[in-house]
């Protein structure tokens, strides 16, 4: 503590190094021009950039896990009727086939990886995507599930279908957000032939 009058030392602090870093941590530097602005801007002032629409492109860009897992074994109630005619033999066949599929779902593809011991992963990107379809047959919608079905431009795969994954309704509206997102951001256009 300095007395008062006394000159304070060489390399202490100062009441000017405070206010400094008050006005060092209220600014940031534009991320696009890298000109000094108010750390709450909304518009930088130099070269006018809209910093929260800035962000969120920059967000958009970056791949993003949204579900991942296995189907659920049981997906239908034909299936448990079945599991229990077989007394439970088929319930491990139903396991078996669920536990050799893995679906991958992220902010910009589907994956969708077969097999237990050699694999083979498919990828589906999101902006190829035309179609979204959701089927409940009776059998899905006794046991709370649905299936969903993907129709894509991609000549490759032109069609995947998802089931036995929990709120798929509410995951294909996000896909869908998803799809047209990765479309505007890649400057994807339609052409409809008349």
């Amino acid at each position: 503590m300095l007395a008062f009058g006394a000159k304070p030392e060489r390399g202490s602090a100062t009441c000017e190094d405070d206010v400094s870093d008050i006005i060092a941590s209220d600014s940031k530097p534009c991320p696009v021009c890298g000109e000094t602005i108010k750390a709450a801007a909304l518009k930088c002032r130099f070269c006018n950039t809209d910093l929260a629409a800035y962000e969120s492109a920059r967000q958009a860009e970056v791949e993003h896990e949204v579900w991942s897992g296995h189907p659920a074994t049981v997906y239908s109630a034909w299936q448990w009727i079945l599991v229990i005619v077989t007394i439970g033999i088929a319930y491990l066949v139903l396991w078996i086939k669920s536990q050799s599929i893995t679906f991958r779902i992220t902010t910009q593809r589907v994956q969708v990886e077969r097999g237990l011991f050699s694999t083979i992963k498919d990828n589906l990107e999101l902006f190829t995507i035309e179609h979204f379809d959701v089927h409940k047959p009776l059998g899905m919608r006794l046991a709370g599930h649905c299936l969903l079905h993907l129709r894509s431009a991609d000549d490759t795969s032109p069609s995947l279908k998802l089931y036995g994954i929990p709120d798929l309704e509410v995951l294909a509206d996000q896909m869908r957000e998803n799809s047209l997102r990765e479309r505007t951001r890649r400057r994807v256009t339609t052409f409809i032939e008349t």
